[in-house]
């Protein structure tokens, strides 16, 4: 049996967030400070922080849908797959592909269920704080 990957992401601030890199295929990825949402369906971004991973929001092919959050804003945006990278340890990283709402509006960057949740078991730990990421 091989090795099981387990993430634990300490809160920030007290909330469940993680500090992971986002990037496009052959560009620089940066990191970014990211809520982990469970009741989010998509990973969101804004079209600005899109922009500075060199993404440019009109250039992105899919159709512009709308979408409503949980506090029943609704955000206008375009789908798009993106490299999401979290670190494991000093020497270990695991990254792959998501896909991402990138918004028209100014949003807090947040982790959703699809492409992140479909591939680990996670558990909120609130009395630890942390979020414990498994495969």
């Amino acid at each position: 049996m091989g090795n099981t990957l387990k993430l634990e992401l300490p809160y920030i601030k007290d909330r469940p967030m993680a500090m992971v890199k986002l990037g496009l295929p052959g560009k620089k990825a940066r990191f970014f400070e990211m809520l982990i949402d469970s009741g989010a369906d998509h990973t969101l971004i804004s079209k600005s922080d899109a922009a500075v991973l060199g993404l440019d929001y009109e250039k992105i092919r899919s159709k512009e849908t709308t979408h409503t959050a949980a506090n029943l804003s609704l955000m206008h945006g375009k789908m798009a797959k993106m490299l999401i990278t979290f670190i494991v340890s000093k020497d270990k990283e695991i990254e792959f592909e998501i896909p991402v709402f990138v918004t028209r509006e100014e949003v807090e960057c947040l982790i959703g269920r699809k492409g992140v949740f479909d591939r680990f078991k996670s558990t909120f730990k609130e009395k630890e704080q942390k979020v414990v990421l498994k495969d």
